[in-house]
């Protein structure tokens, strides 16, 4: 089935309260029903607008990505929840550019810096909700977000009680030592993954990934392949205005330090830095630039002089907090913007 999705059928994404955590004006006790009828019936849905974005794109969405992973349940017509996506609270020492206070907690100094006048309420969120955990002896697989995982110490916790037959998988962004304990606990389960969500390399790294250091992450990416072996690890790239440009490049650079695969992930909100705002004149010169990645991929370019404004303006606060520069982390796109704005 072309547009089918196997998510509605199987997951429990309890971040999102939904089969999906990219699912657009879904309600979930409203709109189930028709979500999954759609799917039965082979029907590109009104919810999965990102999916079929991504696709006409020419990058594999999240719906092929699941398809595949779960391609034993895609003749599944009712829902049997097989997967759970887990939260494991928010705790995060990274500011990341295209993230947020909601999701780390290294973003609340930044927030309050840049909204002086409206400082955030955000509170640390420490522990996986006992509710999450319910009704979970037939699932096959559980997905671990934070925050970042590894920071998390009800994620270590649960781990020591879970069951060892089930497959499990967390993101992290590489900045974590673990402990000898850590490490010994993670090599009880003979199935898991653990994806490293790394958007760039060197100063782009540096830069979105802040106050991470390129050097010390590549050191621990590699280490995690020695503790773990590389068909336990994988990459997760989610693609930006900000690294667009360079995204050749950064597949190849990821690939030296550890040859896993990659998926790829596009950004559609915050706005200001979603994949396709850049102007058509300056994504012309993207695709230039890119050739391997656009030689199965086109985007169409919607961005404006006043997106751009409201992207710079955005980076200029962030920049004022963190001491980094645009132009001087990214100056070859920092220059096609500017030239775009200033025009």
């Amino acid at each position: 089935m072309d547009n089918k999705c196997i998510l509605p059928f199987i997951n429990n994404d309890y971040q999102s309260n939904s089969p999906c955590c990219i699912l657009q004006k879904y309600n979930d006790k409203t709109d189930r029903s028709e979500l999954i009828t759609d799917h039965t019936n082979n029907k590109k849905s009104k919810f999965c607008e990102a999916c079929w974005k991504a696709e006409d794109t020419g990058v594999k969405s999240k719906r092929q990505q699941y398809n595949m992973l779960y391609k034993q349940h895609l003749n599944q017509t009712h829902r049997d929840v097989k997967s759970n996506v887990i939260p494991v609270g928010n705790v995060c020492g990274l500011s990341c550019i295209t993230c947020g206070p909601g999701p780390s907690t290294g973003w609340f100094k930044k927030y309050n810096f840049i909204n002086k006048n409206n400082p955030s309420k955000y509170t640390v969120e420490q522990h996986i909700k006992t509710e999450n955990l319910k009704d979970i002896n037939n699932i096959e697989h559980i997905e671990f977000i934070g925050g970042e995982t590894l920071q998390s110490q009800s994620l270590w916790k649960y781990l020591k009680t879970m069951d060892k037959n089930v497959s499990f998988s967390l993101q992290t962004n590489g900045t974590i030592k673990l402990t000898q304990e850590q490490i010994n606990l993670l090599n009880t389960f003979p199935t898991f993954n653990i994806c490293f969500s790394i958007d760039g390399y060197d100063k782009i790294f540096e830069y979105l990934r802040q106050p991470a250091k390129w050097q010390s992450t590549v050191t621990n990416i590699r280490h995690y392949a020695e503790l773990f072996g590389r068909n336990k690890l994988s990459y997760y790239i989610t693609v930006s205005n900000l690294n667009i440009f360079y995204i050749d490049t950064i597949v190849i650079e990821l690939f030296k330090v550890l040859p896993v695969p990659q998926m790829l992930n596009l950004v559609h909100w915050p706005a200001e830095f979603s994949y396709d705002n850049l102007t058509p004149e300056i994504g012309k010169i993207v695709q230039k630039h890119n050739p391997c990645f656009f030689k199965t991929k086109k985007i169409e370019w919607k961005g404006t002089s006043h997106s751009l404004t409201l992207f710079t303006d955005n980076l200029k606060k962030q920049d004022e907090f963190s001491g980094l520069k645009f132009s001087d982390q990214l100056p070859d796109l920092y220059q096609l913007i500017n030239d775009s704005v200033n025009k």
